[in-house]
This record gives C-alpha cells, sequence and structure tokens, in this order.
C-alpha cells in the first residue's frame, strides 16, 4: 500500500480503527471462550458476565462502523467490516445462548461464522493501513480438538492448546501452536 490516501479515507481510519480493534478484542475474547468449552473447563459455565461486557462492546463498535461513511477508496474495507460484523454478532448471540451447555459439534457452529467474521477482519485489514490482525489459524483456537481446524488438539494444565504430539505423550508441549522449546 504505498498510494497516498486522501483526507476522507485518513478520516474514515481514524474514525474506524477504534470500533475495528474492539470487535477484534470480541472476537478474541469469543475464540477464548470457546477453547475454554471444548476443553471442558468449569470457567465456561461461569462466563456470562464475560459475554455481557463483551456484548456491550460489540455494539457500541458495531454501532459506530455502521455509522461510518466511507470513500471510494474505503468501500471494499467498509463491506468486509460490516460483514465481520453480522458474522461475529450471529457466533456471539450463538453463544450467549449457552456456551457451556453445548456439545463439541454446537460449538463449531459458534466456531463457523466468528472465524467467518474474523476472515473478513483479516481482509479489511489488507485494504487498507492501520488495521492489523494476527491470522486466527496461528492462534489458540486454530487448534484443540477436532473441528476446529480440522485436526485433534489436546489442552494442557494451564489451558494451553497445542497439536496431539507435540509436547510428546501426556505433555501440552506449548502455548497456542507454538513450538515446543527442546530442553
Amino acid at each position: 500500500m504505498t498510494e497516498r490516501l486522501d483526507d476522507r479515507t485518513t478520516a474514515y481510519i481514524l474514525a474506524t480503527r477504534r470500533p475495528f480493534e474492539d470487535i477484534r478484542q470480541v472476537a478474541s475474547q469469543l475464540a477464548g471462550l470457546l477453547v475454554l468449552a471444548a476443553s471442558g473447563a468449569q470457567r465456561a459455565t461461569a462466563d456470562e458476565p464475560m459475554l455481557a461486557g463483551a456484548r456491550g462492546l460489540f455494539d457500541r463498535a458495531a454501532a459506530e462502523l455502521r455509522g461510518a461513511r466511507p470513500g471510494l477508496r474505503a468501500r471494499a474495507h467498509h463491506s468486509c467490516l460490516l460483514q465481520a460484523v453480522t458474522l461475529i454478532d450471529t457466533a456471539l448471540s450463538l453463544a450467549s445462548a449457552g456456551v457451556s451447555e453445548r456439545q463439541r459439534g454446537d460449538i463449531d457452529s459458534i466456531l463457523a461464522p466468528l472465524k467467518a467474521g474474523y476472515g473478513q477482519l483479516q481482509e479489511a485489514a489488507n485494504q487498507l493501513p492501520g488495521f492489523e490482525l494476527v491470522a486466527l489459524g496461528q492462534g489458540c483456537c486454530s487448534v484443540g480438538h477436532v473441528g476446529l481446524a480440522g485436526q485433534a488438539g489436546q489442552v494442557g494444565p494451564a489451558g494451553q492448546v497445542s497439536p496431539v504430539g507435540a509436547g510428546g505423550p501426556g505433555r501440552a508441549g506449548g502455548t497456542g501452536g507454538a513450538r515446543p522449546t527442546s530442553r
């Protein structure tokens, strides 16, 4: 992205960067909750306050993004953001309906719109400067149980997730898909 930005695009970037980050934060929180739920952690059953807080942050950020007025240069970016809002809203609504009571297949039904929404955030990040992300496939929710990334994983005692066999038998071997350190 070496082309010069016009004033309207610059104003749009400044107006949407914070709500973009808030939506990203909600997506990250929800992904973390799904990892806890998939691992059977007790904390996943007690996170209604976290979901309520995430919903409040999401609703404020979504309203700001819906109210933004992009110029021609920012229209593709804005379209991606609005698609992300719709998809992450779906995932958040499904999770609020009771992530702790869901079976693994149901967790995947929450994860599908969440991953698609995060994909739209990634696409938006590619459209304009100032909207950087880490790919969801590189995060801790990319593994953890069959279906999250098409592979099985294991959760370590501190909640870290790694592919089966990454740390040897019975060991978690690292966090979030990071390479295990040799001893």
